[in-house]
């Protein structure tokens, strides 16, 4: 499990290093707060065999209810740039800076 969670962080950094298109960089926090997520549990389920700590739980819940609530977030402000600019490049986004 921990494999997965490695693999996972590597596509989440991938994509933050390497794309440019806002949506596409709030899906790689996505996948990155998941990475998170998933390592955490499984080595609170390493630490001791057989059974997980209920507020390792909790904690994941809690993390990815706020991580949906960025994703939204994030998601419709993408949605108002792409409205008033025509354009998701956070490149190009830069360049209005001033």
């Amino acid at each position: 499990m921990f494999a997965c969670s490695l693999a996972l962080l590597t596509i989440g950094i991938y994509g933050l290093s390497t794309k440019r298109n806002l949506i596409r960089l709030i899906i790689a926090l996505e996948i990155l707060v998941n990475a998170a997520c998933l390592s955490f549990a499984s080595l609170s389920a390493m630490a001791l065999p057989g059974s997980s700590d209920p507020m390792v739980g909790v904690l994941i819940i809690i993390v990815l209810a706020i991580g949906g609530c960025v994703a939204a977030f994030g998601l419709a402000l993408a949605l108002a740039i792409y409205k008033r600019l025509g354009t998701v490049d956070a490149w190009e986004l830069r360049r209005l800076r001033g």
